[in-house]
């Protein structure tokens, strides 16, 4: 046998070997762990992205019901508000209506008085109709006026209700507090959709 069986068969030899099998092994479990690791963070992202995907598709859905629930509040908000200075529109047309009306009876009155005097065709006829037209359109002006502060009245008072988007808010903060960014841009395309006003 000689040299080389003499190597292979020494103490220092089968050592040597223990210890590149054990380097080996050592590599491989690491190698093994690496990849172990590396599929679990695939594995967890992939989840992460799953998740954040859905509260998403969660958030798109609630805020396409806000959404309609604004546009609701906004129609009817907008009726109300019609309403309110069609009503103010209808009494103030009916107060200018009574103000003619009532200087066309003054009118009527006037000539009939003079014409039992005798003097419907004397010139104080023409001036007592020019100051009957004068307070006429004074009060008209006056209306007009009143017309016009009721409105801004109601335009100042004016209150609008409209859904309340706390609850969104607060899902978008926990989405955010529970780290899931996978989805942030779902997220954000959802919420860039809500309507504020």
């Amino acid at each position: 046998m000689g040299l080389w069986s003499d190597m292979y068969s020494s103490p220092e030899y089968g050592l040597r070997s223990t210890a590149q099998a054990n380097k080996q092994q050592n590599a491989l479990a690491q190698q093994g762990l690496a990849e172990a690791q590396w599929k679990f963070q695939k594995q967890a992202y992939k989840q992460q992205t799953a998740g954040a995907q859905q509260a998403a598709t969660g958030l798109s859905s609630m805020v396409g019901q806000y959404n309609q629930a604004y546009g609701e509040a906004k129609t009817a908000n907008e009726a109300r508000y019609q309403q309110m200075l069609g009503i103010t529109d209808q009494t103030s047309g009916q107060r200018a209506a009574d103000i003619r009306s009532d200087a066309s009876g003054q009118q009527s009155d006037m000539m009939q008085r003079l014409a039992s005097l005798g003097m419907s065709n004397t010139t104080v006829a023409p001036t007592m109709g020019a100051g009957i037209e004068r307070e006429k359109q004074a009060a008209l002006d006056r209306s007009a006026d009143a017309l016009q502060g009721r409105k801004l009245g109601i335009m100042e008072r004016r209150t609008d209700e409209y859904p309340k988007s706390d609850m969104i808010m607060a899902l978008v903060q926990a989405l955010g507090s529970a780290g899931v960014g996978g989805g942030g841009g779902d997220i954000m395309s959802a919420l860039s959709g809500m309507r504020t006003g």
